[in-house]
């Protein structure tokens, strides 16, 4: 089991525990409750008063993810303009050749990790979604680890898996900010190429 794995089972357990209420939690509640005073208004006052509503944690994930999708659906319905979604673009109008998105190009970029006590080492990152097997590293002369790696054009995070359960991050690389999971992980910029003709 990865380091990984062991705190997304944590993360379970903590959210599998009972939420304990202190002795006599749920009469305190009510009673203040029915402290409140009660408005008697006729007409439509009742839809301008404010009110409580109490809702359980699964109901309320439910309505939240509800108006999400409503969100959702509204905005595609929002960007359209003229039979066309807004992301769209009209035909340019320029002297210099637009290339379309799957015309970019590919940079193929070298990775490196210096581990002579390694009987495996892999690159990770967001380019082969983390996957450990996806990208196994050659070991060379003197215990260097390298791979080669086409990445497009962007901002791409990574790290280094070795034997299978050591993440560690490129030393000679710009550091992410902490994953979230405690851990730090590398980063790599590749520019955008220039196409051939």
């Amino acid at each position: 089991m990865t380091e990984q794995d062991r705190e997304i089972q944590w993360i379970a357990e903590q959210a599998r525990r009972p939420v304990r209420m202190p002795a006599g939690g749920p009469a305190r509640v009510m009673a203040a409750v029915r402290a409140l005073p009660v408005s008697r208004s006729r007409g439509f006052g009742w839809l301008v008063s404010t009110r409580s509503l109490a809702v359980s944690p699964l109901a309320g994930g439910l309505l939240a993810a509800g108006l999400v999708g409503i969100g959702v659906v509204a905005g595609f319905f929002v960007t359209r303009r003229d039979g066309r979604l807004a992301t769209e673009q009209p035909a340019a109008v320029a002297a210099t050749q637009q290339l379309p998105v799957h015309d970019t190009v590919l940079t193929v970029m070298r990775f490196e990790l210096p581990a002579p006590g390694a009987s495996q080492v892999s690159l990770v990152g967001d380019f082969n979604a983390w996957n450990a097997t996806a990208t196994p590293m050659t070991r060379g002369s003197g215990g260097d680890w390298t791979v080669s790696v086409p990445l497009e054009p962007g901002r791409h995070v990574y790290a280094f898996v070795i034997d299978g359960k050591s993440w560690t991050p490129d030393p000679k690389a710009l550091l992410a900010p902490d994953d979230g999971y405690g851990k730090r992980n590398s980063i790599v910029i590749v520019a955008r190429g220039v196409p051939s003709t």
